[in-house]
């Protein structure tokens, strides 16, 4: 009797590819056909302890990257699950702009045993890196805030309303280095202060690009008073490095 109302579910909502948009089969935990599935590239170590910069040559350990050591963060590690390249470029697009969220369950499985992030175990408090309120209106969800959700689900840690738009800023696709750090100067703020004297917290966003977006985030949290800001994003921009 169960194998017939799969059967029937699957006529009547079959389920595809979340990248490529094959049909596929029976009930698959994961929504990414074989081949998409193979091209998909999970972070591993060697990387920046820090930042979590991938070293492409698999030569030695852990260590800080160039950039980490000329500047050093107000966080003090970041984890992704992928690098950021196709055919996951196009999925969290969609997820993002399009609010196709059906790729959520599938990132939450790839999630629970990462070896990575065992790194962010110890957090108090669990933050979505806000939207603006003018361009939550605009697009009517906040993808961090989603997937903090599926990542941590019934997780009492996500604080949603502690750190907030302060203003409103240009995507920061629109630019590069110095500019992306001046386009969010001062852009975010805290509530409640109190509440993070002490705390650990983790940051959730979707991509980890230069970094600017979750080091202006920890730098105003810990100010606030958190003792230690962490970031976990779904990807992560790769780098000659």
């Amino acid at each position: 009797m169960r194998r017939f109302f799969t059967a029937l579910l699957d006529l009547l909502l079959p389920s595809f590819c979340l990248a490529c948009e094959k049909p596929l089969g029976s009930a698959p935990e994961l929504l990414f056909c074989p081949d998409c599935l193979a091209r998909l590239r999970f972070i591993r170590s060697p990387l920046c302890p820090c930042c979590g910069r991938v070293y492409l040559v698999a030569a030695g350990g852990d260590h800080l990257c160039g950039a980490c050591l000329a500047a050093p963060r107000h966080f003090t590690r970041a984890r992704a699950l992928f690098l950021y390249e196709e055919p996951l470029k196009e999925v969290i697009h969609r997820f993002k702009y399009q609010g196709k969220t059906a790729c959520l369950p599938s990132f939450a499985r790839f999630a629970k045993n990462h070896p990575l992030l065992a790194d962010l175990a110890d957090a108090d408090w669990i933050f979505p890196v806000p939207l603006h309120p003018s361009r939550l209106r605009e697009r009517g969800f906040n993808q961090a805030l989603l997937l903090a959700r599926a990542l941590f689900p019934k997780d009492r840690r996500i604080a949603p309303d502690l750190l907030v738009r302060t203003r409103p800023t240009e995507p920061q696709t629109n630019f590069n280095g110095t500019a992306r750090r001046a386009n969010l100067k001062n852009a975010f703020g805290v509530v409640k202060p109190h509440r993070l004297k002490g705390k650990n917290i983790l940051l959730i966003d979707d991509v980890f690009t230069t970094g600017t977006t979750v080091n202006e985030c920890a730098r105003v949290l810990k100010k606030a008073g958190a003792a230690e800001v962490m970031a976990l994003t779904l990807a992560r921009v790769k780098e000659d490095y």
